[in-house]
């Protein structure tokens, strides 16, 4: 028998909850997932973890079978910012790194100028254009990076990479069988403060778009405009829970309080696609692959649908899927998955 190999520990997390998924890599064409979990923030007001949140986490970690400490991290979007930037072709000779630092100081979306940056050459516009292809610029603030790091050695969690969430978020959905690498693509990640649109020509990022709209809101407007329990509310995130999608009380007053967020929301997404589409104009639309924590909900399928006319699909290492690269492990492990697209995409980049 060949000896298991696997991967650093995808870690993703927000001010509600961590998500932690490690893949098997040994000898299989594709990453066989062996461990999932996530554990609950409770009240945690400070987005970058504290010793003592993560010395919790590390022993479920344990407890969960996850084998090693070595972590691949996600960069919250609070930390980090994305810009479009025209900067001179690689092989030019220009210090591409420096222009690109100074322009992200300049954009004015960090408090701070001590920044990390990454980018990379956006696909080739269509029709093709006199001008270079714009980069695609990922900055992230120095200080909390550093802290992050420092809070998960304290832990004797060992950071082998730290990663944008969107990059990680796009590995995921590239494996999607309906992902078309030549088409405008979205993934549309349901986050806890916020929600982000993902806009990609093929498997690369071209564009992302903050949008006001997350968990924590449906959750607050739940509890102060209609009393529902906590209770009720926690089978939000349980996508086997029929009860959310038919025509219940709780079904009512869910479609009742979503249909004018995520009209708002749809508004955000229209114009991210509208800008990548005059882009890319000859580029067909793909799918948008729905992520994160609603992702399960007919009412988001649907406005999505919609609004888009795009074919819609929630994204998630789902063992219902025959063309999945994840084998099943639990029913824990399903009803969370639309919320470990993230934790998983950073787990498979540190295993390349």
């Amino acid at each position: 028998m060949k000896p298991k190999h696997f991967s650093p520990i995808g870690i993703d997390f927000d001010y509600n909850e961590f998500r932690a998924v490690q893949l098997n890599t040994s000898s299989h064409d594709r990453p066989i997932t062996t461990a999932v979990t996530t554990l609950a923030r409770k009240g945690s007001r400070e987005l970058v973890p504290s010793t003592d949140e993560l010395n919790q986490f590390a022993q479920l970690l344990a407890q969960r079978g996850f084998v090693g400490n070595k972590v691949a991290i996600g960069v919250p979007k609070e930390h980090s910012s994305f810009h479009i930037l025209e900067l001179p072709p690689k092989g030019s000779g220009a210090p591409i790194n420096q222009i690109a630092l100074l322009e992200a100081q300049r954009s004015g979306a960090h408090k701070t100028k001590d920044l990390q940056i990454g980018y990379w050459t956006q696909p080739p516009k269509n029709p093709p254009s006199k001008f270079p292809s714009p980069y695609y610029t990922v900055a992230c603030e120095t200080e909390p990076l550093d802290e992050l790091i420092d809070q998960f050695e304290s832990a004797d969690l060992l950071p082998i990479s730290v990663e944008p969430i969107e990059t990680a978020l796009v590995r995921t959905a590239s494996s999607h069988s309906e992902f078309e690498q030549d088409a405008i693509n979205c993934v549309l990640e349901f986050g806890w403060d916020h929600s982000w649109a993902v806009i990609t020509v093929g498997s690369t990022p071209v564009y992302t778009r903050k949008i006001d709209l997350g968990a924590s809101r449906v959750r607050r407007q739940l509890i102060d405009d209609h009393a529902m329990p906590i209770h009720a509310i926690n089978t939000l995130l349980n996508p086997t829970e029929s009860l959310l999608n038919n025509e219940s009380k709780v079904g009512r007053i869910l479609s009742a309080l979503l249909t004018p967020l995520l009209s708002q929301m749809m508004d955000q997404l229209d114009t991210a696609l509208t800008y990548v589409s005059q882009q890319h104009r000859f580029a067909p639309f793909g799918i948008v692959l729905r992520s994160g924590y609603y992702a399960h909900l007919d009412q988001f399928a649907y406005a999505t649908a919609q609004r888009t006319g795009m074919p819609t699909l929630m994204l998630s290492p789902n063992p219902e899927s025959s063309d999945s690269y994840y084998e099943p492990i639990s029913q824990f492990e399903y009803k969370c998955s639309p919320r470990i697209n993230i934790a998983t995409g950073l787990a498979k980049g540190a295993a390349a």
